[in-house]
């Protein structure tokens, strides 16, 4: 079959190819105790506390001390100036003592590093990479919310992702943090397993969740299933409504779906094509960097990994580590034993291993350009699969920034 661009042929762009490539696709990679203790590493590998296991007070040293540093210049805004971080900190000041108060998005919202929609590039003009922008937070999300800053707009937060700045507008915040530890952890609930799934609500109003958020099942009837959705009151005060799916829709899915690779591999190719998005933003537009895009297809499954691809390398099992002298002819060999599925880490990015033809490693991720052996660049900016090019290169290249391997299994 003729090859595509990246050594790609039409046939390697379905799950079903690789799915067929494997001796038993089906076989459980972590049962549900396992996926407990998964979560736990981590959670162990986060900077920040699980949201629902937090005291009711903190000092705002040992927050601070918590956090990830901050962006640092310089950084310019829209028109190319300049952009005043110390006016930016001074604003994203805590105070002292902070008292915790839990609540849930009531709709998708974005995780900024300080409390301004501002866009901050480190390049005139690279609007697509907003470095403020840290990642995107789903409706019915717990959030564990320390202080408001003094207009009102803004909630400072940790998430289950990282900690950051919200939208207020857009979090409900519980009288009694009972409500959001019995929402989080429903023991009926559904799955999106879509990119993107929709919610009626009443009032022909709709709301959309996206793929790996779980939502709590209110009941089931006939043809539809009811869902506890969060709504934000006008005071901030979080209550609940029920909202509709249609019992057939395949972007549902009742319960965690099969920890198995025919589930991962399947979710992985509904999303290829989609544009990569910055923290889940690209100027505005609904997308996935890499690492929420391998977040995001473990998630249906029950496994939670880290928000970076930094932390994304340093879960699971080590299958594989490159040193520097490695050659890509080295590495590919070394691929040859790493088992589809594992995630393959390079610093700044994360792809998700689909296994190796004909001694060339393959990888679907969501990447923003790709880097040929003798240097030249094709952009791609959307969720592909491409080859590890085992060609010498004269210039960096994914084969030769390559660092480890990580399989998602026991630890």
């Amino acid at each position: 079959m003729t090859p595509l661009k990246f050594n790609v042929t039409a046939d390697m762009l379905t799950a079903d190819y690789w799915l067929a490539r494997l001796a038993d696709p089906d076989t459980p990679l972590l049962d549900a105790g396992a996926i407990t203790a998964f979560n736990a590493q981590t959670r162990a590998t986060l900077a920040i506390p699980d949201v629902l296991d937090l005291p009711e007070t903190l000092d705002a040293g040992d927050v601070r001390a918590l956090l990830p540093s901050l962006p640092d210049g310089p950084l310019y805004g829209i028109d190319g100036a300049l952009i005043d971080l110390g006016a930016l900190k001074a604003a994203a000041a805590l105070p002292a003592r902070l008292s915790v108060r839990l609540g849930l998005a009531a709709r998708r919202t974005h995780l900024r590093a300080f409390p301004t929609d501002r866009v901050a590039m480190k390049r005139p003009g690279d609007f697509y990479f907003d470095r403020f922008q840290d990642t995107t937070v789903d409706v019915g999300w717990p959030v564990a919310v320390f202080h408001t800053e003094i207009g009102g707009e803004w909630h400072f937060a940790f998430t289950p992702a990282a900690a950051g700045w919200l939208r207020a507008g857009d979090i409900a915040l519980a009288d009694d943090p009972a409500a959001v530890h019995d929402y989080v952890n429903a023991p009926s609930f559904v799955t999106v397993t879509g990119s993107r799934a929709g919610v009626v609500l009443p009032g022909g109003r709709y709301v959309f969740a996206q793929m790996g958020t779980r939502l709590p099942l209110a009941g089931r009837d006939a043809d539809t299933r009811r869902l506890w959705i969060p709504q934000r009151e006008h005071s901030g005060k979080l209550t609940f409504i029920e909202g509709h799916i249609a019992a057939a829709d395949p972007d549902w899915h009742e319960g965690a779906m099969p920890c198995t690779l025919r589930t991962v591999f399947t979710q992985a190719f509904k999303l290829l094509g989609e544009p990569y998005a910055w923290g889940g933003s690209r100027m505005g537009m609904f997308g996935r960097d890499c690492s929420r895009f391998v977040q995001d297809v473990w998630a249906v499954t029950g496994v939670r990994l880290p928000r970076n691809s930094a932390q994304q390398g340093r879960v699971g099992i080590n299958a594989a580590a490159f040193g520097p002298d490695d050659t890509p002819a080295a590495r590919a060999a070394i691929l040859r034993n790493v088992p589809p599925g594992a995630l393959l880490w390079l610093p700044g990015h994360i792809m998700l291993y689909l296994g190796s033809v004909d001694g060339v490693p393959y990888a679907i991720h969501d990447v923003w350009r790709y880097t040929h052996p003798d240097g030249a660049e094709t952009p791609i900016r959307r969720v592909a699969v491409t080859d590890l090019p085992v060609a010498p290169a004269a210039h960096p290249t994914l084969m030769t920034r390559l660092v480890c391997a990580q399989v998602i299994g026991p630890v």
